[in-house]
């Protein structure tokens, strides 16, 4: 059985109860499709555009490179990993691009999952 919470009235200026009322959907991190990567650094730049969209980016070991991210939005940017690793789930990714513009030629491995 389903039990209430948060049950006080909502009042306005008046202090009249108002109704109020919220719907809408929750959103999962359960990804339909993903892949794993193994870059070993001997030939940059690498990419993936997979025909959906990436909503996590997990590197699990990157060196002193670029990542150029392009969002589903359009936008373009690019972050330097300097030997970071993490999860990238703030954005819609579009494709993502692994350059060495300093000539490391360090390994970059990881994965991804999206929709």
């Amino acid at each position: 059985m389903a039990s209430e919470q948060f049950s006080q009235a909502v009042r306005g200026s008046s202090a009249e109860p108002v109704n109020v009322g919220q719907t809408g959907s929750i959103e999962t991190n359960d990804y339909d499709n993903g892949d794993g990567f193994q870059h070993d650094g001997s030939s940059y730049p690498y990419s993936h555009n997979p025909a959906g969209t990436i909503q996590e980016l997990i590197l699990t070991e990157a060196g002193d490179i670029d990542m150029e991210v392009t969002t589903v939005g359009g936008d373009t940017f690019s972050l330097r990993l300097a030997g970071s690793t993490g999860v990238f789930n703030r954005w819609n990714i579009d494709s993502v691009t692994f350059r060495d513009p300093r000539g490391t030629a360090a390994p970059v491995y990881g994965g991804w999952a999206g929709e």
